[in-house]
């Protein structure tokens, strides 16, 4: 793959301007409220999107009545047409300039386009056609694409504008992860309230959906007016410089962006998985809340494991890292699978339970230290651009790959809808209440996704990795020269503050 070379200045720098950029890599810029802010801000997503990947589908399916080939023409019609605000996202982001910074505003007017389309489909009506089904979902779909393709890459690039400090910023993508936790945990109390709540339960998945919707919004807006952006932006004369076609091409022969690119491709095996969870824990287990039995259990490890996470970067470096967590998690899940959901018969079900547990805690453990990788290196990532051509292109990076991601999100979804309908999975509903279905060929093949699809993903995951080439020396050398970098760009925006006329 091409190299590009380091963007030449025509800025003079001493020592001393680089040494002051060289001290900013090391010091400490964040509050203990600025912290917090960017922790929440993100959660409330977290949460909800934990939240909507795991019920989401099966509300739409069970309750809507939504088929197969429905939810997928809508996501493949949505998705050709997100392509164009996908396109000029990133482009846009990248050379926004406000007084708010350049990523923090898109925190908070996304928000209306995200508030719609994410809780329409709780309070549309049962037995719609699904031809006007496929109206809305294409609708909303698409609404939800604008708000992402703006949102998802502001939010990813604002933690790599906080601070120039490496080491700071990876304590915060830390306790961030720590408290991201809380929005895989927290969601997976919800089954209790299914199983025993005296309500139908679709007025329950209605009420869940409403409390993590207005989480969302509460913490985004804490999030905007507490936050504030530290790093140099790209001056008037870089972006002068620099066109969007020239930014295009940049990006496109970024090899850390494609490594990372492709590894999020193949989550689309735990997309998958994730999909069919419900339908794994009430079918094959007997009740929804058995996960979240096992769900209080294998989120426990990662509180212990998490925190020695900026120190095992520091030993064994952030790419081997990520390869380890992913191998060992995706050997889990293969083991799972291959000894059966019910190794110790039909009758101990506390065992199998315990069993699942034991597997999932395991994989748990592991997935939190992904979370911190995943982020970590997108921060590498981001700052390899910049050291190769001069300008940060955040925007255009985050907006290709949450593009993808969402891309996968919703490939995952209809995967799973022609999983469902190949297994001949119809949904027993009594009053109101969900039955188990008991055909062993269906509950094999609920079984085969739930295991085969993570345990795949990841162990192809970690392969990809091992050809992330931000890493070692390289890493050093990037960090050293970046300091010349910045401070060319300091004196450049300083000298261009002087010379503007004097009202």
């Amino acid at each position: 793959m091409e190299e590009i070379k380091i963007t030449e200045s025509s800025v003079e720098v001493d020592e001393s301007a680089v040494e002051k950029q060289r001290a900013q890599q090391k010091k400490r810029y964040l509050t203990p409220l600025q912290i917090l802010a960017y922790n929440i801000s993100g959660m409330g997503d977290k949460n909800y999107d934990t939240f909507n990947g795991t019920n989401g589908f099966f509300f739409n399916y069970t309750f809507l009545g939504a088929n197969a080939v429905t939810l997928a023409t809508a996501s493949t019609f949505s998705s050709i047409v997100d392509t164009i605000d996908n396109a000029i996202s990133g482009p846009i982001i990248d050379r926004t300039r406000t007084r708010w910074g350049r990523v923090r505003p898109y925190l908070i007017l996304t928000l209306p386009f995200w508030f719609f389309s994410a809780i329409t489909p709780w309070i549309l009506p049962g037995g719609m056609s699904q031809s006007a089904l496929l109206m809305w979902f294409f609708v909303l779909n698409y609404v939800g694409s604008i708000a992402g393709s703006f949102y998802n890459p502001s939010y990813s690039a604002l933690l790599f504008n906080l601070t120039p400090n490496v080491n700071e910023r990876n304590l915060v993508i830390t306790t961030d992860t720590y408290l991201d936790l809380l929005g895989v945990w927290l969601p997976s109390l919800f089954p209790f309230f299914v199983d025993y709540l005296p309500f139908k339960t679709r007025y329950i998945y209605m009420g869940g959906a409403f409390f993590f919707i207005a989480a969302v919004v509460i913490f985004r807006t804490f999030g905007f007016f507490t936050l504030r952006e530290r790093i140099p932006l790209a001056t008037r004369n870089d972006m002068k410089k620099t066109s969007v076609w020239k930014s295009l091409r940049q990006v496109a022969v970024c090899r850390p962006m494609w490594v990372l690119t492709i590894k999020g491709f193949f989550g689309l095996g735990k997309g998958v998985g994730n999909s069919v969870s419900n339908f794994f824990w009430l079918n094959c287990t007997g009740k929804l809340s058995n996960g979240t039995i096992a769900g209080l259990f294998t989120g426990l490890p990662s509180y212990f494991v998490l925190p020695l996470a900026p120190k095992l970067t520091k030993k064994l470096g952030l790419r081997n890292l990520s390869v380890l967590t992913y191998g060992v998690c995706g050997l889990s899940y293969l083991i799972m699978y291959f000894v059966g959901y019910e190794p110790f018969g039909k009758d101990k079900s506390f065992l199998n339970i315990a069993w699942l547990t034991l597997m999932l805690t395991i994989a748990g453990a592991f997935n939190s230290l992904q979370r911190y990788t995943n982020t970590a290196m997108n921060g590498d990532m981001y700052d390899y651009v910049e050291w190769k051509t001069g300008i940060r292109n955040e925007g255009m990076l985050s907006a290709a790959m949450s593009y993808l991601q969402w891309g996968i999100n919703n490939l995952a979804n209809i995967i799973s809808a022609f999983i469902i309908d190949a297994i001949n999975y119809e949904p027993l509903v009594v009053n109101g209440v969900n039955i188990p279905q008991t055909d062993p060929k269906m509950l094999a093949g609920i079984w085969a996704v739930f295991c085969l699809g993570p345990g795949i993903g990841r162990t192809l995951k970690a392969i990809t990795l091992l050809f992330f080439n931000v890493h070692g020396k390289t890493r050093e050398r990037m960090m050293e020269e970046l300091a010349v970098i910045r401070a060319a760009k300091v004196i450049d925006t300083e000298n261009a503050e002087d010379s503007a006329p004097q009202n």
